[in-house]
């Protein structure tokens, strides 16, 4: 299957999948993240901040960011991410060229994250991650070494990705139901 015809049979998928459902199974997700060491020690987390039709964030963003941690949020900058810190909701701006909710203010080096918490179209069983087609995170996550996570719904895991050269598995995957990750880096995750 290549990658175009993937993320189509994936947009179907959320087509018919209810929001209620997705924000449940965001719920798993991130209380699981939140019970592994990596996050449990990390204080400079890098989210993002949802679009319609990715695993919900909100609700995460603004918990993780009550409990004390520095979170920030990419923004667009011609080809590539910036990050930003998140100061809550209405530090958000989508007056921008796909109208996503984008923090304001000065962006910082990628190097103070501990911890990147990555959307994805899908995931395979390998940790390859299938994104929107921009290479957005692609550039962003070939700069960091800090540990990733994918995140996304169960439907959204699948038995393979199709990869380039320029992609590299990430650190750990989770579902509602389900985490893989890197043995080399067990102790991170479990």
């Amino acid at each position: 299957m290549t990658k175009k015809e993937l993320r189509q049979q994936i947009k179907q998928l959320k087509a018919i999948t209810p929001m209620a459902m997705r924000e449940v199974e965001a719920a798993m997700v991130f209380s699981t993240i939140k019970a592994m060491p990596v996050w449990q020690q990390s204080q400079h987390i890098l989210c993002y901040w949802s679009l319609p039709d990715e695993l919900p964030t909100h609700d995460c963003v603004n918990r993780w960011l009550a409990y004390g941690k520095n979170i920030y949020l990419p923004r667009v900058n011609g080809d590539d991410l910036e990050i930003v810190p998140y100061h809550g909701a209405q530090s958000l701006d989508d007056n921008n060229k796909f109208h996503i909710g984008e923090p304001v203010g000065d962006s910082v080096d990628s190097s103070c994250l501990e911890l990147i918490i990555v959307p994805a179209v899908a995931l395979d069983v390998k940790r390859n991650r299938l994104g929107r087609g921009k290479g957005f995170y692609d550039r962003l996550l070939n700069e960091t070494t800090c540990p990733t996570i994918g995140v996304v719904c169960d439907f959204q895991l699948v038995e393979e990705v199709p990869v380039e050269s320029h992609d590299h598995p990430l650190d750990c995957i989770v579902t509602s139901d389900t985490v893989i990750f890197d043995d080399e880096k067990k102790n991170l995750f479990s």
